[in-house]
């Protein structure tokens, strides 16, 4: 199976169980910097209002929590596959790198150095610009 087709497989996979599958991983996420609650804080409220529009009985819900945790399982190998991947990935990009900059003389990779750093600024400075904006309203506040 060619990396094209296991990664649309993966990603499929992790759609289809549920965005609700992180909701119990462990250990919990250090507090975000933003101010938001972490993402398994979140999806409890998602599943939480959910089961409240669709007036789930408590046997259902325990159902539906039954159903994700068993997503979660099934989702775990292929997280781990697709992080091996994402490793391999940045290796050969890496690799590919130090191959390009062989290539150059001294003046281009000055140069290659300061296009790095003005990238690494407006990345900053957008990731910056993104922390500051307001916080999405509460939960609570939130229509389903």
């Amino acid at each position: 199976m060619n990396k094209k087709t296991l990664l649309t497989a993966i990603f499929s996979a992790a759609l289809l169980t549920g965005m609700g599958n992180a909701s119990a991983q462990e250990p919990l996420p250090e507090p975000r910097l933003d101010g938001r609650p972490p993402h398994h804080e979140r999806m409890e409220c998602v599943h939480h209002r959910l089961a409240d529009r669709l007036k789930l009985t408590d046997e259902q819900k325990k159902q539906a929590e039954e159903i994700r945790k068993a997503g979660r399982e099934k989702i775990k190998p292929l997280m781990d596959e697709m992080k091996q991947v994402r490793e391999k990935m940045d290796a050969a990009r890496q690799e590919n790198m130090k191959e390009f900059e062989k290539i150059l003389n001294d003046e281009q990779k000055s140069e290659l150095a300061k296009i790095k750093s003005e990238k690494k600024a407006r990345f900053e400075s957008r990731r910056h610009r993104r922390d500051e904006r307001p916080l999405p309203p509460r939960p609570e506040e939130q229509p389903f």
